[in-house]
């Protein structure tokens, strides 16, 4: 018998998830995860962040998101600084390109907890239109799921993190929450500049396009792993709007925080700096082991590389990474002739998805500043307008109002100081190049800040067998395994969708009577042009794709539970799986059709 009935692979959203339910029922869990452990201190990771002259959602964690030399890191990933300053540079940027490809907008973590430690908390649930975009709308990919499937297992894992929200809000915009449901805890409520919105903006569509009869815009408050009240020994948020990429005080569930309360069973065990490079097949076509590869430098450049090797053996196997790196190991797994593990059907790396996001800015009016910088990242959002009759000729969009300014945007409020003192504009509003100083500093930067917002549409991308995840031909990790070969790129459905973002935009701002400042950056090499228009995306952090499940073998790489088609003993999860995005951030649904992948292991081990 195997020492371990289940074998994951990776501890993020997914894996810490899955290793918490199997262990509270006395199952042993094995876990390789490719980064460090959480180091005692949770100071250690702010202080990383406080540090970091370029901050972005990698900067608190190791390796350091500064330095970034993938071909001499043991276990590298994809990070912001990596998309600014060398995307298609194989020297500086982990993922390497096909030609003509877009970067992909989006990153991710190899650490204990994954990228669960930085995702924002944002918990919103598909509907019925959203799981049969093709059957519905005639493009992307159908689930085998219904709705009605799903909803026990949103109240299941909205319960396991706590969320706040209020199920009538969610009911005035959209019809994808049981009326009898209450959520965990009461909602976080809007911030102010959310209501400020909210009291103008609420009506008609912003968009004269093809709605439901008596569709509405309306704000609402946002569902969000995040304490409104003490829940499950975490503390209340204290609004320091710094969600991503660290709570500093642990009020937003993360996924580190599940793989605490795993190990708590006693019955998990993680084996950290394990990198799993192949999976491995005996005659009969079950998985056999996972092959895993160990370092002890986590340093960059490392100053040593593999320190030895090892086969995990378990009766389950449960591949739990992001959904790049999932596909990339079932890539490097041979299996039999023409084919990898998993991969009869040609899927893997296929239908590789992303919100890509179109942000807008502004300056509210004088007299109705946003006092930004305070609360969770975002509090309000209009959902209403996320499905509708216009699905079948562009790409669905939700909209999120920020509380943290031109944070995102302009990298903001560390750009504005510079620029008035030194007489630069690198933020926009300094166009007169002036030089203050005392007072006169003082009373613009108030000005300006108090003022600044920004709106953020997460627009859906359909499945596409383009987009895809390959292995590269030339460029390793330090370790010697592949690195991820991409090809990225935006449909027309998708690029009608932005066309809908920027005219939503034209009348947000009217209503709210904001001067828009909205500006198109040529250096950014996350753009494209369409209709004659320039437009910069964005990446949502939303890795979607790469291994979809369905209803046929030879269109998708699992079935209903999450299960290989291929190989019975192998459950591929996560986010990966998702036949389609929709424009709802993706973390809650993927952790509900992981709760159905628990069910099913739990009747076999």
């Amino acid at each position: 018998m195997p020492e371990y009935d289940v074998v994951i692979v990776g501890t993020g959203h997914a894996g810490a998830f899955m290793a918490c339910e199997l262990g509270s029922k006395g199952k042993k869990v094995l876990m390789l995860e490719a980064g460090p452990a959480t180091p005692r201190r949770r100071e250690d990771y702010m202080e990383s962040f406080y540090l970091a002259g370029f901050k972005s959602p990698e900067s608190p964690y190791p390796p350091d998101a500064n330095n970034n030399q993938p071909r001499k890191t043991n276990a590298p990933h994809p990070t912001i600084q990596q998309l600014v300053f060398g995307w298609n540079n194989p020297e500086i940027s982990y993922l390497t390109y096909t030609p003509d490809s877009l970067p992909f907008g989006s990153t991710y973590l190899k650490l204990a907890g994954g990228t669960g430690n930085h995702w924002q908390g944002t918990t919103l649930r598909m509907n019925k239109n959203d799981l049969m975009l093709r059957q519905k709308y005639q493009y992307g990919l159908d689930w085998p799921i219904t709705q009605e499937e799903l909803d026990t297992h949103y109240a299941k894992v909205e319960a396991f993190m706590g969320v706040a929200g209020s199920t009538a809000e969610q009911l005035a915009a959209r019809d994808d929450i049981p009326p009898d449901y209450q959520y965990p805890m009461p909602a976080i409520p809007l911030s102010l500049s959310d209501k400020y919105i909210k009291a103008r903006v609420d009506g008609e569509p912003l968009t004269d396009e093809d709605y439901f009869i008596g569709q509405k815009t309306v704000v609402t408050k946002t569902p969000q792993a995040r304490n409104s009240v003490p829940y499950d020994n975490r503390r209340v948020c204290h609004g320091n709007t710094n969600c991503v990429p660290i709570c500093p005080i642990q009020a937003k569930y993360d996924a580190a925080y599940a793989l605490g309360k795993a190990l708590a069973t006693g019955f998990v065990t993680v084996k950290y700096q394990a990198v799993v490079d192949k999976i491995t097949v005996g005659e009969d076509g079950k998985i056999s082991g996972v092959h895993y590869l160990t370092y002890d430098d986590i340093s960059v450049p490392a100053k040593s590389g593999q320190t030895g090797q090892g086969t995990a053996v378990g009766t389950l196997y449960v591949l739990a990474a992001s959904a790049i790196e999932n596909a990339r190991i079932l890539l490097n797994s041979p299996w039999k002739t023409g084919a990898t593990v998993a991969n009869s059907s040609d899927q893997v790396g296929r239908n590789l998805m992303d919100h890509a996001t179109y942000l807008a800015w502004g300056l509210m009016p004088v007299n109705a500043p946003a006092y930004s910088y305070r609360g969770p990242l975002a509090t309000g959002g209009i959902e209403s307008l996320r499905d509708g009759p216009f699905r079948s000729a562009r790409a669905s969009w939700r909209l999120e109002l920020g509380n943290e300014g031109w944070n995102w945007s302009k990298g903001e409020p560390y750009t504005i100081g510079p620029d008035f003192l030194y007489g630069t504009n690198k933020g926009g509003l300094n166009r007169g190049a002036q030089v203050l100083g005392n007072k006169n500093l003082l009373k613009t930067l108030n000005g300006y800040l108090t003022r600044q917002f920004r709106i953020a549409f997460l627009v859906e991308q359909e499945a596409e067998q383009t987009n895809r995840v390959q292995l590269s031909p030339t460029e390793t990790d330090n370790l010697g395994i592949p690195r991820p070969l991409i090809t990225y790129n935006l449909s027309d459905y998708v690029r009608k969708g932005f066309v809908s973002a920027r005219l939503a935009t034209t009348e947000f701002m009217r209503r709210v009577g904001a001067q828009e400042c909205t500006q198109f950056d040529a250096n950014n090499a996350k753009q494209f042009t369409y209709e004659k228009q320039p437009f910069n995306y964005y990446g949502a952090g939303h890795v979607c794709g790469t291994h979809v499940m369905g209803s046929m073998h030879q269109a998708s790489v699992v079935n209903y539970y999450q299960q290989s088609w291929d190989h019975s003993n192998l459950y591929i999860v996560g986010c990966g799986s998702m036949p389609s995005i929709s424009s709802q951030n993706p973390t809650l649904t993927m952790l509900a059709i992981t709760s159905m992948t628990v069910d099913h292991i739990l009747t076999r081990v």
